[in-house]
C-alpha cells in the first residue's frame, strides 16, 4: 500500500496485506440490522480517520448504509466493556441518518459542501460527515473499487434527507412493541386526565378544562385539552382562536395554589391591526386572579429562531475542527470564538428571562404571560425553566420528562421542522431544544443536589431526539402524531408510537443507572436562584467537545468523583441491608474499585477508559438506575 505524504512524518501503521485481513469481519461484528431495516450499499475496505489525527492514523472496515443509519464495523473497534454507553439500536461508530446534517467532498486543498437530493458522478476519494450531535466521520476510499465512494455518498445524499415524513424509519421499523410500565416513566398530557392531575397538584384556582379542541376541531397545532380561565366559554374560545399566529391563544400551563398562573400564547396574526380580542382574554386572565392583578407579559421575540441557528452554526464549527492546525488556531483565541458565536448569550438571555417570570410569580404573585411569534419556540424555553425553577417536581426524573412532554411535545413545538428530519427549503431547522438542555445543564451546575437526573441524562436526551425510532421528538405537533398512529392520512400504515422515554429500549440497566444524580438531595425544595448573567455561563463540554479526544482528560475530570459518589451510595446500601451486594453480586474491595475509577476519562460514559482493563471494571460501582431514584448520598443523610 502506498501511503506516502508531502508531511515528512508520516508514519504507516498497517501494511496492505495486514489490511486486507483486518476488514474481514465475523458475523459478530458487521452492523446489526434491526427488524424493517434495509441495507442500500455497503462498501468494504473503507478507512476511517480519527478525529485530529490529520489522517495518520486510520482504522479499515466496512461502511454500510442502511435505511436507518450509517455504520461502520472494523476488527478492531474496541470491546463493549472498555466504552461504557452502548445503544441497543446503534453500534459505536453508528449514527442515524437522521442525526446527518452535512456531507463534504474532500479535495487535495478544499472541502466541497454537497447538496441534498443531489447526484454525484464523479470519483469521491474522501468524505467528511457532520451530525447535530457534533460527531464527525472522516472516511477515505481509496482502497475501494472505484465507485465505491460515490456510491456511498449518493445513497446519504438520498436516504439521510427524506422529502416526506413517512420515509423516516419509524414508519418501517416491525419490533413488537409493548410497555406496561411506561406510564410511571412520564405523564404524556395527550389526554384529559393529565391536565386534570396537573391543576389539582397546582392547586390553581379560577381555571378550567375546556375540550373545544376536542378532535383538534379549532387548532391542529394545539393539544385536544386545554385550560383556560374559568369566565372563557367555548364559544369565545372558538371566536378568538382564528387570531392568533398557528390558532394559539391564551392557555394556562402551570399555577400556584395563590392564584399566579403561567399561560402562554403566541401573537396576534400580523394582518390584525386590532387588539382588542387580544385585550379581552387578558382581561379574563386577570379577572381569574384572586386579587385581580394584570397579568405580567414576557415578550420572547428575540432571540428568534434564525438567531438560534446561526449561533449554533458557529458553535458547531468551532467544535468539529477538520484538522489539528484550525484546532491549535482555535485553542489559541477559544474564549473569545465562543463569545462570537453567542451561544452563551442566548442560554444566559433565557435563563434570565425565566427567572423574570418566576420572580413574578413567586415574589409578587402575579400571573405571568409568555408571548411570542407562533407560541411553541421561545415559550416552551421559557416556560419549562420557569417550572423548573419554581417547582421541584420537575426537578425529578419523572417529572422532568413529563414537563418535557407538556411543553414540547403535547403543546406542538415543531419538532420535525427544528430539528430538520426533512428536506424542505421552506422548513427554518434551529435547535432550541439543545438551548433548553444547555440552560437545564446551566441549573445542574449551579445546583449540583437539587436535581435527580445527571449531566450524561440530558447529553444522552439530546442524542435520542435525532434517533428516527421513537415519535416523541418526531413531529411538529399532537395531530400530526394522531394522524401517523391511526394512518388517517392513508399515506403509510398506522404508526406504532415508541416512547423515548422507555430507556431500556436504548440501553441497558447498567447505563440508565448513570442517568440518576447520586448527590440528589430530595429535601431541597426552594425556589433556585441562579445566576443567570453571561459571566455565569459555561461551556458544556460533555455534550459538545466529548468527540474530540485531544480535549480530554486522561485518568480524570469530574466522572470520577460522579463514580466515587455512586460507590459510596452502594456502600452505604450494602451497609444497611447487610449484604455483600446490592445486585446480589460479590464487590471487588474498595482498592481495586478506586483503580478502576481512576481509569475513567473526563469524556466518561461517552469515551474508552485508560489503559487494558478486564472484565466489566465499571459495572460493580454503579446502581441501578430503580435504585438510585430513591438513594443518594444526601438522602440517606436526611433519614
Amino acid at each position: 500500500m502506498n501511503d506516502v505524504k508531502e508531511d515528512s512524518t508520516f508514519k504507516s501503521y498497517i501494511g496492505e496485506s495486514e489490511l486486507e485481513v483486518s476488514i474481514t469481519l465475523d458475523d459478530a461484528q458487521r452492523t446489526k440490522i434491526l427488524d424493517g431495516e434495509t441495507i442500500v450499499y455497503e462498501a468494504p475496505k473503507v478507512l476511517l480517520y480519527p478525529p485530529l489525527s490529520d489522517r495518520r492514523k486510520y482504522i479499515p472496515g466496512i461502511l454500510t448504509i442502511t435505511t436507518f443509519k450509517l455504520s461502520f464495523a472494523s476488527a478492531e473497534d474496541v470491546e463493549p466493556s472498555n466504552c461504557f454507553q452502548q445503544n441497543l439500536l446503534l453500534g459505536i461508530n453508528d449514527v442515524c441518518l437522521s442525526s446527518i446534517d452535512v456531507i463534504y467532498q474532500i479535495g487535495d486543498r478544499n472541502k466541497k459542501k454537497l447538496t441534498p437530493g443531489q447526484n454525484v458522478t464523479g470519483k469521491v476519494k474522501d468524505i467528511l460527515i457532520v451530525c447535530k450531535n457534533m460527531k464527525s466521520f472522516e472516511f477515505s476510499f481509496k482502497m475501494c473499487d472505484k465507485d465505491s465512494g460515490k456510491n456511498v455518498v449518493n445513497a446519504l445524499l438520498h436516504h439521510a434527507y427524506p422529502k416526506r415524513h413517512s420515509l423516516l424509519f419509524a414508519y418501517d421499523y416491525k419490533e413488537p412493541y409493548v410497555n406496561e410500565t411506561l406510564n410511571r416513566e412520564a405523564r404524556f398530557f395527550l389526554v384529559k386526565s393529565d391536565w386534570e392531575k396537573e391543576l389539582k397538584r397546582t392547586k390553581c384556582q379560577n381555571w378550567r378544562i375546556s375540550q373545544a379542541n376536542f378532535n383538534f376541531h379549532i387548532s391542529p397545532m394545539m393539544v385536544e385539552t386545554i385550560i383556560v380561565p374559568q369566565s372563557v366559554t367555548d364559544t369565545i374560545i372558538k371566536a378568538a382562536v382564528e387570531k392568533f399566529c398557528c390558532r394559539f391563544l391564551p392557555i394556562w400551563v402551570w399555577g400556584t395554589s395563590k392564584g399566579a398562573a403561567l399561560v402562554r400564547m403566541a401573537d396576534l396574526l400580523p394582518a390584525i391591526m386590532d387588539r382588542t380580542e387580544e385585550n379581552k382574554l387578558l382581561e379574563h386572565i386577570r379577572k381569574s386572579h384572586p386579587d385581580k392583578k394584570p397579568p405580567h407579559i414576557i415578550d420572547l421575540s428575540s432571540p428568534t429562531p434564525k438567531d438560534i441557528q446561526v449561533s449554533f452554526l458557529k458553535l458547531r464549527e468551532l467544535c468539529t475542527p477538520d484538522n489539528t492546525r484550525i484546532f491549535k488556531s482555535q485553542d489559541f483565541k477559544f474564549y473569545g470564538l465562543l463569545d462570537g458565536t453567542k451561544w452563551l448569550s442566548h442560554v444566559s438571555t433565557c435563563l434570565t428571562k425565566a427567572m423574570e417570570a418566576a420572580d413574578k410569580i413567586s415574589m409578587h404573585g402575579s400571573t405571568v404571560v409568555l408571548q411570542e411569534g407562533n407560541g411553541q419556540d421561545m415559550n416552551c424555553i421559557v416556560s419549562s425553566l420557569t417550572q423548573l425553577i419554581l417547582d421541584p417536581f420537575f426537578r425529578t426524573k419523572f417529572g422532568f420528562q413529563s414537563l418535557v412532554q407538556k411543553e414540547w411535545v403535547a403543546l406542538g413545538h415543531p419538532f420535525a421542522n427544528r430539528l430538520g428530519h426533512i428536506l424542505d427549503k421552506e422548513i427554518e431547522p434551529s435547535p432550541l431544544f439543545l438551548l433548553f438542555l444547555d440552560c437545564v445543564w446551566q441549573l445542574l451546575q449551579q445546583y449540583p443536589t437539587a436535581f435527580q437526573i445527571s449531566e450524561t441524562y440530558l447529553t444522552t436526551l439530546w442524542d435520542s431526539t435525532h434517533i428516527s425510532v421513537f415519535d416523541t421528538f418526531l413531529f411538529n405537533c399532537t395531530h400530526a402524531r394522531f394522524m401517523a398512529e391511526t394512518g388517517s392520512a392513508h399515506l403509510h400504515p398506522p404508526l406504532i408510537l415508541r416512547s423515548v422515554w422507555d430507556w431500556r429500549e436504548q440501553f441497558s440497566d447498567r447505563d440508565i443507572g448513570l442517568f440518576c444524580n447520586p448527590l440528589f438531595d430530595d429535601s431541597f425544595k426552594e425556589q433556585l436562584k441562579p445566576h443567570t448573567g453571561l459571566s455565569g455561563m459555561d461551556i458544556w463540554l460533555q455534550c459538545y467537545f466529548r468527540w474530540l479526544p485531544d480535549l480530554e482528560i486522561r485518568n480524570g475530570g469530574h466522572p470520577q468523583v460522579d463514580l466515587i459518589s455512586r460507590y459510596i451510595v452502594s456502600e452505604i446500601l450494602q451497609t444497611q441491608q447487610g449484604i455483600a451486594d446490592v445486585n446480589g453480586r460479590v464487590n471487588r474491595n474498595k482498592e481495586e474499585c478506586m483503580e478502576l475509577i481512576r481509569k475513567v476519562n473526563s469524556f466518561f460514559p461517552f469515551s474508552h477508559i485508560s489503559g487494558p482493563v478486564s472484565g466489566d471494571p465499571i459495572n460493580n460501582v454503579l446502581l441501578s438506575g430503580d435504585t438510585l431514584d430513591s438513594q443518594s448520598i444526601l438522602n440517606f443523610n436526611n433519614e
